[in-house]
């Protein structure tokens, strides 16, 4: 593994262990759609969930758009795809898509709106990646970005000083981990216009956010960037803290609206 790379080498190559905490955590639930309310999703639209992962958010966009219209998921890595393909084959408006970079398989402006939910502080390339998303959306389209700004983060009963010390052990994993506040100015440079930001509590006591907090203890794992006695027994306290019915976890989402003209 390099360093350098591993904030997109970690969503290409996933452990077993991973996927299966992605797929309890990915599932569509009614509530999400809130979270694209800014999009303007309508019935007949035809919609690119970009990283759509093992496809249950795209499921739910499929609801959005109706038999008329179409979902693409567009993912880096093959087992996803492959999983998702699998798993929604009955649903004839989905398609799925392995792509190797930020280029996507679409023809310009054929598509009326493209979703980015928790894409973003990963990609390696984000101008180049909101090329193709400019490229790709329609004249009357919006791009639509859902997505986490780790500097809002709170874990009850860390201190804020244990969050740093945390996250910056599992830094690697994130090629920008202050996306939510800066991607508004990276979409108007893009070329896109009318860019709305609002926000949304993504506050959590049943222990969704622990498997979070897994997942990148295993990033700090595949590193060492911080002593492996140090990270158990940071869990061990989170996981008390659950038992104890102390558990809080918040990070808010960003959800930033862009018009293409």
């Amino acid at each position: 593994m390099n360093i350098d790379t591993f904030f997109t080498d970690h969503w290409k190559e996933i452990e077993p262990e991973r996927i299966t905490r992605y797929e309890e955590m990915f599932v569509w639930h009614d509530a999400q759609r809130l979270l694209v309310e800014g999009a303007g999703i309508e019935v007949g639209h035809e919609v690119v969930d970009l990283g759509s992962g093992p496809g249950f958010f795209a499921s739910g966009l499929a609801q959005i758009v109706g038999d008329a219209g179409r979902v693409h998921g567009v993912d880096i890595n093959g087992d996803f795809v492959d999983s998702a393909r699998s798993r929604f084959s009955d649903h004839d408006n989905m398609t799925f898509y392995h792509v190797e970079d930020h280029r996507l398989p679409f023809d310009d402006g054929q598509v009326n709106r493209v979703i980015c939910k928790n894409v973003l502080e990963y990609v390696p390339d984000l101008e180049a990646t909101l090329a193709e998303v400019y490229r790709v959306t329609s004249p009357g389209g919006r791009a639509h970005v859902i997505d986490s700004d780790w500097g809002f983060l709170v874990v009850e009963p860390w201190s804020t000083e244990t969050i740093t010390e945390f996250f910056k052990a599992a830094s690697p994993a994130f090629r920008e981990p202050y996306i939510g506040r800066r991607v508004a100015g990276a979409l108007k440079n893009a070329g896109f216009a009318r860019v709305q930001v609002k926000l949304s509590p993504f506050v959590d006591q049943a222990g969704r956010g622990l498997h979070v907090l897994r997942n990148m203890a295993s990033y700090i794992e595949a590193f060492d960037t911080l002593p492996k006695a140090r990270v158990e027994a940071l869990l061990a306290q989170v996981e008390q803290s659950l038992a104890d019915n102390n558990f809080l976890f918040v990070l808010p989402q960003f959800l930033v609206t862009a018009y293409k003209e």
